[in-house]
């Protein structure tokens, strides 16, 4: 079914945030055309609110290549919670947790609504619609690194890739993680997420946690005082990477 976007007012997202906190029953959907809890937004974009997504991944291409593409002004589209609050409904059922303790249940709040003042700023990433879209658009196809899971419609590669500005953008850093963590299958490298321990730090001999997705920001940031790693190929990313990185190489 198609359904003209628009934005959820504040009695509606009020709605849908007591909805999220303590979700019995449906979601308030009936809500996405009530001109009481959503107005209109300044263009004309539609969404089929049936289709349903296996992965974040496939919502952000959905998101960027049909409903809203050749944007003229994304900064707009962009801060217009709202209507992000508005496309989270929709989707609701795409967007919930598929763990065996949760199943369909909400996430955290940020993952479908920003939040308002500083938190509202600091976490929104978070918001799950809205930062498909951006990766998607951002970074095409290399944006599944992140979002590909089908465990979780925010799983831990997300929340690493995401929650940093210097690397959320770079292109270079997109494409070295999808090369190094993205298994032939397009499933995620085991140990891509995995944290280094307190105990490994103490032992130059333990690589556990070397080269995972969580040290490769680091990495970019000292590579940045020497090179110019927006500018530089995969190949020229690779060849430079760090001895801990290699067993990652070598899978690739």
């Amino acid at each position: 079914m198609k359904k003209l976007v628009h934005s959820l007012n504040a009695a509606g997202i009020e709605i849908f945030a007591d909805w999220l906190k303590d979700p019995k029953g449906s979601a308030p959907t009936a809500m996405l055309d009530d001109p009481s809890y959503c107005v209109e937004i300044a263009k004309e974009f539609w969404v089929d609110i049936n289709r349903v997504f296996d992965t974040t991944f496939e919502l952000g291409k959905y998101l960027h290549e049909e409903v809203f593409h050749n944007v003229s002004d994304p900064v707009s589209l962009d801060s217009n919670t709202g209507m992000w609050a508005w496309i989270s409904l929709a989707f609701i059922s795409s967007l919930l947790s598929k763990s065996s303790t949760r199943n369909n249940k909400p996430l955290d709040l940020p993952h479908y609504l920003e939040l308002s003042g500083q938190t509202g700023r600091r976490l929104g990433y978070r918001l799950i619609a809205r930062t498909a879209w951006k990766l998607v658009r951002l970074h095409g196809p290399l944006a599944e690194i992140a979002l590909g899971s089908k465990k979780s419609p925010w799983g831990e590669m997300a929340e690493q890739m995401t929650s940093r500005q210097e690397i959320f953008a770079h292109p270079s850093f997109w494409a070295v993680a999808f090369r190094l963590y993205r298994g032939p299958q397009g499933e995620l490298r085991r140990g891509a997420t995995s944290q280094r321990p307190a105990s490994a730090r103490k032992d130059p001999k333990n690589n556990a946690g070397k080269g995972g997705v969580r040290r490769l920001p680091s990495t970019f940031r000292q590579f940045d005082r020497t090179y110019l790693t927006r500018a530089m190929s995969l190949e020229q990313m690779l060849q430079v990477l760090p001895k801990e990185y290699q067993r990652w190489v070598a899978q690739s």
